[in-house]
């Protein structure tokens, strides 16, 4: 285990220093914080604060503060991300977010609530599912209760079966629904609940004859799917369904298919579930065909919740489904001011994850099925309320944005419970 990681396991143990680390953070993160009320980053930065008691600082605690430490509760939980590899980059902005968020949490924990100490075990799962079976194993020697992670749908399906043995819960990073099941809950951003977000609102909207341009990819029929149904379900039908592969071939024949040349419109509304390179192309081949956002209303998922995106693409006045931006917005702020780089958006689950796990742990509640599954659900202090089904699906509080410029607006509020 690195220096940095040694240390970051240890996080639970700021508020035992004795150093009244109460008096010097606000309640709540505000806009305006300084740095003083800051967490400390990472590695050895740890060390360097006050507040935070790290392996290298047992020298410097008096035998008060190592009994107190000692008689703690401490509650193990496994947090597995690709710290290697890859996609090692996605796997430190998650472990960083995790950091904040505990160091958040025990912020506005009662002094009774402070007891009980959370220690993450990080774990690296590399890039092979084999890693990620190997992590989770060692999680669990470690004396983990729980687990966090891992990333993605093939290493969740190695780390399942090996936490479903020792009677554990797994929250993984996955939006993937066919690995959800018992004992495996996917907390990743669903493309089907923001597609019928979305679609719903559309339609609720008096957009009702919707096409839908969608890649010929796993992701794009489950949008696809997931449109068709929420439209049934309000009594309408999908106008048209293009469909073009990953990689942009087609993409004539699908607008094409989508604008037949000499022809008037058939749709008011277009679904396109697609972000990045390939979004710039396809705006670019609509524009062409008479397609802008001044003549039809364009509708997409989370993946437009990006502002590097929307300073890219043209969306202005499009309408997308995502999670509560305020909240995000705060995430996305102290997570800067932390670290000083802007975090994926995926970041944010991490620090929900941690948040939940704390509020778990420190409640007396137990990792089971029965408290996860709790259908009042939870209030995610990044992305807003959520509950974990019993098939493990996760179901979250969607918002309505609206592009303007820029910038996302939000034009419908969430569910202010389930």
């Amino acid at each position: 285990m690195t220096n940095r990681h040694r240390i970051w396991t240890h996080i639970g143990l700021l508020w035992m220093t004795g150093l009244a680390l109460a008096s010097c953070m606000a309640p709540e993160y505000t806009r305006g914080q300084s740095s003083a009320h800051r967490a400390p980053a990472r590695g050895m930065e740890l060390a360097a604060s006050a507040s935070i008691i790290s392996p290298y600082d047992y020298g410097k605690v008096t035998e008060e503060q190592s009994r107190a430490i000692a008689a703690q509760k401490v509650v193990r939980v496994g947090l597995l991300l690709p710290l290697t590899g890859r996609s090692s980059d996605l796997g430190r902005a998650l472990q960083d977010a995790a950091t904040v968020s505990l160091f958040d949490k025990y912020a506005r924990l009662s002094v009774n609530q402070q007891t009980v100490r959370v220690e993450l075990l990080p774990k690296d799962t590399g890039d092979t599912p084999e890693q990620a079976a190997a992590a989770a194993q060692a999680a669990i020697r470690d004396g983990a209760q729980f687990i966090i992670g891992p990333l993605f749908a093939d290493a969740t399906a190695a780390v399942a079966p090996i936490a479903r043995a020792a009677n554990i819960q797994v929250l993984s990073f996955s939006n993937t629904r066919t690995q959800a099941g018992v004992n495996t809950y996917m907390f990743g951003f669903s493309p089907q609940e923001q597609t019928e977000r979305i679609v719903s609102f559309a339609i609720t909207n008096n957009r009702k004859r919707i096409a839908v341009l969608a890649p010929s990819t796993p992701l794009g029929d489950t949008v696809v799917t997931a449109a068709r149904e929420a439209a049934l379900k309000m009594d309408v039908k999908l106008i048209t369904e293009a469909r073009y592969l990953v990689q942009g071939s087609g993409m004539d024949t699908a607008l094409n298919t989508l604008v037949p040349k000499g022809q008037e419109l058939t749709f008011d509304t277009l679904l396109l579930p697609e972000g990045g390179a390939a979004l710039d192309t396809i705006m670019r081949g609509l524009s062409a065909r008479g397609v802008k956002p001044s003549t039809v209303q364009f509708i997409g998922t989370g993946i437009w919740d990006d502002i590097t995106l929307l300073r890219r693409v043209n969306l202005d006045g499009a309408w997308f489904a995502s999670s509560p931006p305020e909240q995000t917005t705060q995430f996305e702020l102290r997570f800067r001011s932390t670290y000083n780089y802007t975090p994926p958006r995926i970041a944010s689950l991490a620090y929900d994850a941690v948040a939940l796990t704390v509020t778990l742990a420190t409640s007396g509640r137990p990792f089971d099925a029965v408290t996860l599954t709790n259908t009042s659900g939870f209030a995610g202090p990044a992305n807003g309320i959520f509950r974990l089904r019993g098939n493990g699906i996760v179901q979250r509080g969607l918002a309505v944005m609206k592009v303007e410029g820029a910038s996302p607006r939000m034009i419908a509020p969430p569910p202010k419970g389930f």
